[in-house]
């Protein structure tokens, strides 16, 4: 969980217990109605709390998916470059001149490698 989750978590459960302790006041002064409104609210700062928490978790369970399936992207991406790497060198690199003008400008006179067959 991140810091900020953390502390929103917090700050609906301290709000909760203030409002709660209102309520409770507000009973002692006999005004049924302003508690009754005030438990209402203090039910509703706990379910946010709860809520966040269960949010939270959801959250950190969908970045591990998204990372694993991302990593296994990248695996089969790799296979893919390095299929394509072994289909190049099977079918005629040469040299690191061969390389760096990817194949287009390369002289068979001046190869470091004349002669050699892959």
């Amino acid at each position: 969980m991140t810091r900020s989750s953390t502390a929103v978590r917090w700050l609906y459960l301290l709000a909760a217990g203030f409002t709660a302790h209102c309520a409770t006041n507000t009973v002692r002064h006999h005004a049924p109605g302003y508690a009754l409104g005030l438990a209402t609210v203090t039910v509703l700062l706990v379910v946010a709390a709860i809520r966040e928490y269960i949010d939270a978790d959801e959250r950190r369970a969908a970045a591990v998916r998204a990372e694993r399936a991302a990593r296994l992207r990248a695996i089969a991406d790799q296979r893919d470059i390095r299929r394509a790497a072994d289909a190049l060198l099977v079918n005629g690199t040469c040299c690191e001149r061969w390389w760096t003008s990817c194949g287009f400008h390369h002289d068979p006179d001046t190869c470091t490698r004349k002669g050699t067959t892959r």
